[in-house]
């Protein structure tokens, strides 16, 4: 019977030492845990700033978008046309875009080393 006491005290002290150690972990990751109230920066009650138009056609009449459709159709029927506007817009894009490619740079390495700069 003194053994069984024994066992029985020490689970229900052990017991009482889980829950507490629990509760301490518990009211510690509260106390590290910002709110959400911490993240507010500004005060959220004013209205956001109106959206500006950036497109230099500001409607959609200006765009005139037949007159883009009844062109692009004119170079759809002349396979000459096609390629000589892709040719154009792919002059265009490399204009925009300038990008020295993996084999030009590597022309330019081995004219450096050979010295034929």
């Amino acid at each position: 019977m003194k053994r069984v006491l024994n066992a029985l005290g020490k689970t229900l002290s052990q017991s009482i030492l889980l829950v507490c150690m629990l509760a301490f972990i518990v009211m510690a990751g509260l106390a590290v845990v910002p709110s959400q109230a911490a993240y507010a920066g500004q005060d959220r009650t004013e209205a956001p700033p109106e959206a500006q138009i950036t497109d230099p056609a500001k409607s959609f009449e200006d765009l005139n978008p037949q007159a883009a459709y009844e062109k692009i159709v004119k170079t759809a029927q002349d396979p000459a046309k096609v390629e000589k506007s892709y040719d154009e817009s792919l002059q265009e894009y490399k204009a925009e875009n300038p990008q020295d490619s993996i084999v030009k740079k590597a022309e330019e390495l081995i004219e450096k080393v050979t010295g034929k700069e």
